[in-house]
């Protein structure tokens, strides 16, 4: 093993592999590339999900697919046929276990399991520290530290969940349709609602999700999850097990990342702020950052940091966020009526930032003007500033 790379990849988590990934088949031939991370052993502790209208990269280890969902809000139900967005998931192990495979038989590729302890770098190189010793390389990317922020986030929120993957003794679930969103009206602090994707009709990961500004104590996800299989499903505790548990914190904010660690270190993933502040998904925009890397490496041997979305949809998030941190019980209506309004295809062109103007001033016609109204207010000496 060297001590000297072209790249070095700090953390193999979904944004270190996808890059690495992205590398090795972009035909930087003889260009070496050095993969660290504590622990490079694949395990299934996360459900990756996102939709696209093209064929996805990884299509090999898509865990499910998806056309049809359900929505339930305040009473009401619909049933979305996905006619333009199809929904994928991923288990997290299924996909490290592919990629990792791949790069550990690629001649150019070193596989290095050992803490990351010190990244730093100057204008003419990038160094890492680890407990295996110093390594160099033209740049690192990173996942490991947080980095540093521009702007403190201004409506800081989490989007934080506890999910179980259960298998039952009967059939209960429809594995042709996933429950994007089925709103629990009594939590009054945030949004909650339980969030369901059935593996088969007796196996399905639940996740009880909530937005606001802190998490609960584990109790409380474990009594709403016991609750809707058996509100929703008429299953109880001894006609169901638990197979995996998740948990998870994703920041909701409106922070501005900056997008070097250091000079020639390179920040990925939700370091970079590719976490969509409106929703807490991040998969995609992990690819397509991946994707620019590669196109800037090949084009002018330096890569691109992470792209920060168009001006109007980071005010239309930071609205958003505005309204879910005050005013809770109000965001409540504005997602009644945002799937009460739209297909849920037109909302994923929106979330997804694939929206012209014409199509975004159909979504906001569409909820709560009130709302939206007080927040542009609120948030008027920002909206243009960043």
């Amino acid at each position: 093993m060297s001590d000297t790379y072209d790249y070095i990849i700090a953390g193999a988590g979904s944004s270190g592999l996808s890059l690495a990934w992205h590398l090795i088949h972009a035909g930087l031939d003889g260009k070496k590339m050095l993969v660290v991370d504590q622990n490079l052993t694949p395990t299934n502790d996360k459900t990756w999900c996102f939709w696209q209208k093209e064929t996805p990269s990884f299509a090999e280890v898509i865990h499910k697919k998806w056309t049809q969902s359900d929505i339930f809000v305040n009473g009401d139900h619909y049933h979305e046929q996905l006619r333009k967005y199809p929904y994928y998931s991923i288990r997290s192990s299924n996909y490290s276990s592919a990629i990792l495979n791949e790069l550990d038989q690629h001649p150019d590729v070193d596989l290095l399991e050992s803490p990351v302890l010190e990244l730093s770098g100057d204008e003419m190189t990038a160094k890492l520290k680890c407990n295996s010793g110093h390594f160099k390389a033209d740049y690192i990317f990173q996942s490991c530290f947080s980095p540093s922020l521009k702007r403190q986030p201004r409506y800081p929120l989490l989007q934080h969940f506890l999910g179980w993957e259960v298998e039952t003794k009967s059939d209960v679930f429809d594995e042709n349709s996933f429950i994007l969103m089925d709103f629990d009206e009594t939590y009054r602090t945030g949004i909650a609602f339980m969030y369901v994707l059935p593996w088969s009709s007796n196996s399905a990961l639940l996740e009880y999700t909530i937005f606001s500004q802190s998490p609960e104590e584990l109790s409380v996800y474990e009594k709403k999850l016991e609750l809707y299989l058996y509100n929703r499903y008429g299953i109880k505790k001894l006609e169901y097990q638990i197979q995996r548990v998740e948990f998870g914190k994703i920041p909701m904010t409106d922070s501005i990342h900056d997008p070097w660690y250091a000079p020639r270190v390179l920040n990925l993933g939700a370091n970079a702020g590719l976490t969509k502040p409106s929703t807490g998904y991040t998969f995609r925009r992990i690819q397509e950052h991946s994707r620019k890397i590669v196109e800037s490496l090949i084009r002018d041997g330096k890569p691109a940091p992470a792209p920060r979305s168009q001006r109007r949809f980071r005010n239309y998030d930071l609205w958003l966020l505005q309204i879910i941190h005050d005013h809770p019980q109000e965001a409540l209506d504005v997602f009644r009526e945002l799937f009460k309004n739209n297909s849920l295809d037109e909302v994923f062109r929106f979330l997804g930032e694939e929206s012209n103007i014409r199509q975004d001033l159909k979504i906001m016609a569409s909820v709560p003007w009130w709302p939206f109204f007080r927040a542009i207010w609120k948030t008027k000496n920002s909206v243009f500033s960043f």
